[in-house]
């Protein structure tokens, strides 16, 4: 049987990949600050103070977003 590939860490793809990326990188930066805040330090005030802001986002754009948190097109 055939042994598997390793990755190899290429740092200069790395750099390609976050200068073609820098808006990405940032979405995910922020998805995962705002889900750390939510999970470790967000008292039930601020619950729901963001339940209420994403009330209001839901309303607001209800279109369907794709992955990036751009609309998809139909």
């Amino acid at each position: 049987m055939a042994e598997k590939r390793k990755s190899v860490y290429n740092p200069e793809a790395q750099k390609r990949w976050n200068e073609k990326n820098k808006a990405r990188r940032s979405y995910i930066s922020k998805r995962g600050t705002a889900r750390s805040f939510i999970r470790k330090d967000a008292t039930d005030e601020d619950l729901a103070e963001l339940k209420e802001l994403i009330a209001l986002r839901e309303a607001c754009y209800p279109q369907k977003l794709d992955n990036d948190n751009s609309p998809m097109e139909e």
